[in-house]
């Protein structure tokens, strides 16, 4: 049958001090490089917001020419 071996518990701590411990492995980002992502970030938005502004106009003018096509 199943060992009844004793499993150690970790000793209580409060969540404040959990919190602080986890608050302290954050690696936080040098001031050079939290610039060069938020460069990146507004430059991919303009450019899919331009693609997507570009396939609309697009598909307006497509969608325009089928509805005024004459039989």
């Amino acid at each position: 049958m199943a060992d009844n071996a004793k499993v150690e518990k970790a000793p209580k701590t409060s969540w404040v001090e959990g919190l602080k411990a986890e608050f302290n492995k954050i690696i936080w980002p040098t001031k050079e490089d939290l610039g060069r992502q938020t460069v990146a970030v507004i430059a991919a938005s303009v450019a899919v917001g331009l693609m997507i502004a570009i396939m609309d106009t697009l598909i307006q003018y497509g969608v325009d020419f089928l509805v005024n096509l004459h039989f």
